[in-house]
Parts: structure tokens; C-alpha cells; sequence
């Protein structure tokens, strides 16, 4: 990715004619916005089962009634929304228009994704309002390969309510999220202390690469570049695993204290399971993506509503706070028919609009990549979560190096799923683990040709 700030940011020149939908966008009648947008096409998406597309099945009727055109949104969970782009890719033409890409996947997809940076120039388009970090995530070898949707990071939530009972420290560091997870536990009929991603596979390997992020380390030998680390031009050198290491035993370890202090099940645990947990009150901090705290935040039911805070990723001992950003962005495949190619752009354009950006939030999506929405008041309400994220950004607290854009991402976090479910549950010891864990990628990374 790029991170000259030329490549990041475009002198904005919204034409006359995109002003017109954006003033329309959530006003009736939609006549001039309806010849805009689709103008009686058919534009084909693919995305994934969270919050931001989520919204939109909520809304689609009224989205279509918007864009003057039918809305095709094909919406999977994660590994099959992964299999069915690989497959994409290998058509002579796309059968989609857009794909939702997770930021960590652009290493993957760079080859069949198409540079945005033409329509860009072409429209004037404007990336300033976008997080920093967000914009530039989609950037490789110069080019701008998607637009952001819903990037969002993985951050802490706890329950202000039980904390001030307690008299407890913020968790702001592993050593403080391990005592107060005691001090509840122990006290606090009912509640245990720290909701987490613990299922086998996926969850647990993400996990362990965010949680070793914490010590101020990636999971590969990238170069580093003060408290983070390089990630637009990664060499083949640097594609060595660095998980049998001390800051992969000091994770493995803390992953094995936070089971003392989890609530029952805990190695079932994953996404919005530990965020609904947390917010009936099975326990009393929880890992979260932080658009996900909508499922308690507008739960007028839920202990937690009104009675949380919001850190980036506790950290460990003398290294930074710094939450992983992940999340969706819009692309373009590089195989879509050349004469759908505008049509994709200007949906795109539409789609991560401040306007739509701001509707999502109405249904459930509490992320804001855009600096503009995260201030407005009403957004502030029903998603207390935003002007916290935006502080994160805005103090560099808020990092992409934790799970590495490169092709073997998949493999690395699949690897570490297996082998730390072992260590957790008992089944292996963590050394042994980390051991075999680095073998196995090892090989992957010889077979690959890297070194």
C-alpha cells in the first residue's frame, strides 16, 4: 500500500450531478436520483452477514427505490463470501459487479481487483473524510483497490456500572483486564469476567495474532517503523513466521489465564455470541468489532446499554495501545464486463456516501469511517461507540500490521486456530504448540516460494 499522502488524498470536484443525488438521497421524491445512480439497471453485489450489509436487507426496498434500479445483494458468511471471489475470479466475466473484500484480504485479491485510482482522477472523488488508516488500507503498489464501507476495529468494551462497584482500575492492560476479571468473577454473582473469541478455527486464530499484537508484535518478520509496521511493500524475506517467539509464549500464555476468568462455553465462543453475552450480562468486558456494540447500545433491554466504555486492545507489558482495523471495503473485479465497470463506480460512490454511511447507522451498523458522520449528533446517540473509535484514530491507536494483508493470511490464522484451541482446552502445551504452529507455517511459506 502507499502511504504518500498524494496517494491518499483527491482534491474533491463532486460534479453537478452526483451533488443532485446526494441532496436527494433520503428525500421524496427520488425522480432525479433514480435516473442517476441505476436509472432502471440491475447493479449485482456480494457481501457478508455484518451489520453494514445487514442494514441494507433491512432498508433494500427503500435503497432500490433510491437508485431507480434493482439491488442483486448476495450476502454469505465469511469463508463462503471468500470461496465464491476465488471461484469469481477464475471467470471469463465477473458475475458480480462488486465484492466486499475484508481489509486483510487485499494481499489475496490484489491480482483481481480492479485500480480505482482512474475513476477517482475522473470524478474528483475525495478520500480526506475517510480515517486515515481506512483510506490508506485499500492501498497497493500505488493503486487504490477499494473504497471503505465498514472498517472497523476490534476493541474493548466494559461495563462502567460493575467496575465503579468495585472500585476497579480501567482495563487498559492485560495485567488490569486479568484482575478486575478476577475481582468479578470471584464476587459478582452470576457474571464472569471476560467475553472472547475461543471457538476453534478462525475466531481463535484471529485472536492470537490481534492478542500478540498487543506485545507489539506481527505475526510475520515485517520491517517496523516505530510502534507499527510496514506493510505497502512486503517482501518475500519478510514472509518468515515469527510466532515461536516470546511475544507468541507471552500470548499463548494470557489466552490461558483468560480462561480462568471465562464465562462457561468459552471455547464455543465467537463474534456476536460474547458480544450477546456481554450484553445480558454473562460477564463484564468483552472483545468486540466495534460495530457490533449496536446489539446491546440499541437494546433497551440490555444492562449494558449506557453502562459501557470503550479501549482500544488492552495492551501488554511496555508496548502501546493498538487496536486491529479491520472491516469491508468495496471493489470492483478486475473480470467485470467493461461496460458495467462506470455503473460499479458510481453505486460504489453512492454506497460509502456520507449520507448512506450515516442511514446505515439507523439500522444497526454502529460504524462511521467518515470523520463528517462520526460528529453528528443524532449518529453520537444511537451509537455511542463512534466518537471512540474516531479518538483512536485520531491518537494512532488504531493499526492493520496485526493480520497482515498477504496471500497466506488465511493459512496463518487457520494454523493458529487449531494448535491454540489444543493449548486452551488443555489438549497441548503451549510450547509444543507454538512449535509445531511454526513448523507448519514454515512449510506453507517455502512451498510458496518465499524463501
Amino acid at each position: 500500500m502507499n502511504s504518500a499522502k498524494g496517494a491518499k488524498r483527491r482534491k474533491f470536484r463532486t460534479s453537478a450531478l452526483a451533488a443532485t443525488c446526494l441532496a436527494t438521497a433520503f428525500s421524496a421524491p427520488v425522480i432525479a436520483q433514480e435516473e442517476s445512480i441505476l436509472g432502471g439497471e440491475t447493479i449485482r453485489i456480494i457481501g457478508i452477514g455484518d451489520p453494514v450489509f445487514q442494514a441494507m436487507q433491512k432498508f433494500h426496498g427503500e435503497m432500490e427505490e433510491m437508485t431507480g434500479g434493482t439491488i442483486q445483494l448476495d450476502v454469505r458468511p465469511f469463508d463462503v463470501l471468500r470461496q465464491q471471489v476465488l471461484l469469481n475470479a477464475q471467470n471469463s466475466t465477473s458475475s458480480y459487479d462488486i465484492i466486499a473484500v475484508d481489509l486483510p484480504q487485499f494481499g489475496e485479491y490484489k491480482p483481481f481487483l480492479t485500480d480505482l485510482d482512474g475513476f477517482i482522477d475522473a470524478t474528483g472523488y475525495d478520500g480526506s473524510d475517510f480515517h486515515d488508516v481506512a483510506w490508506s488500507g485499500a492501498q497497493f503498489g500505488g493503486a487504490q483497490l477499494g473504497i471503505p464501507l465498514q472498517p472497523h476495529p476490534e476493541i474493548f468494551a466494559y461495563r462502567t456500572d460493575i467496575f465503579e462497584k468495585y472500585g476497579l482500575d480501567a482495563p487498559t492492560t492485560h495485567e488490569k483486564v486479568l484482575a478486575a476479571a478476577r475481582t468479578i468473577s470471584e464476587q459478582e454473582d452470576g457474571m464472569s469476567g471476560v467475553c472472547w473469541n475461543a471457538a476453534r478455527g478462525t475466531a481463535l486464530g484471529q485472536t492470537f495474532i490481534m492478542d500478540m499484537g498487543d506485545f507489539g508484535a506481527a505475526p510475520i518478520d515485517m520491517v517496523k517503523e516505530g510502534d507499527d509496521y510496514l506493510m505497502g511493500d512486503i517482501q518475500p524475506a519478510n514472509m518468515k513466521p515469527m510466532i515461536d517467539t516470546e511475544a507468541g509464549k507471552a500470548t499463548a500464555d494470557y489466552l490461558q489465564a483468560l480462561m480462568e476468568v471465562s464465562p462457561p462455553g468459552i471455547l464455543n465462543m465467537a463474534w456476536d455470541e460474547r458480544v450477546r453475552v456481554y450484553g445480558q450480562g454473562g460477564c463484564a468486558m468483552t472483545y468486540i468489532w466495534a460495530g457490533r456494540s449496536a446489539i446491546f447500545e440499541q437494546d433497551e433491554a440490555s444492562p449494558a446499554r449506557g453502562n459501557t466504555a470503550y479501549l482500544p486492545h488492552p495492551s501488554g507489558p511496555d508496548s502501546p495501545p493498538k487496536s486491529t482495523l479491520g472491516g469491508w471495503y468495496l471493489a470492483i473485479p478486475n473480470n467485470i464486463d467493461p461496460d458495467r465497470a462506470e455503473l460499479a463506480w458510481k453505486t460504489i460512490e453512492w454506497l460509502a456516501s456520507p449520507e448512506m454511511i450515516e442511514e446505515y447507522t439507523k439500522y444497526g451498523n454502529c460504524v462511521s469511517p467518515r470523520s463528517s458522520v462520526s460528529k453528528i449528533d443524532s449518529v453520537i446517540e444511537r451509537c455511542p461507540v463512534i466518537p471512540h473509535v474516531e479518538d483512536m484514530s485520531i491518537k494512532g491507536e488504531l493499526a492493520g500490521w496485526q493480520r497482515p494483508p498477504v496471500p497466506e493470511v488465511q493459512i496463518i490464522v487457520d494454523v493458529l486456530g487449531a494448535e491454540m484451541h489444543q493449548v486452551i482446552s488443555g489438549e497441548k502445551p503451549s510450547e509444543e504448540a507454538l512449535s509445531d504452529a511454526q513448523s507448519q507455517l514454515d512449510r506453507e511459506m517455502r512451498k510458496a516460494g518465499y524463501y
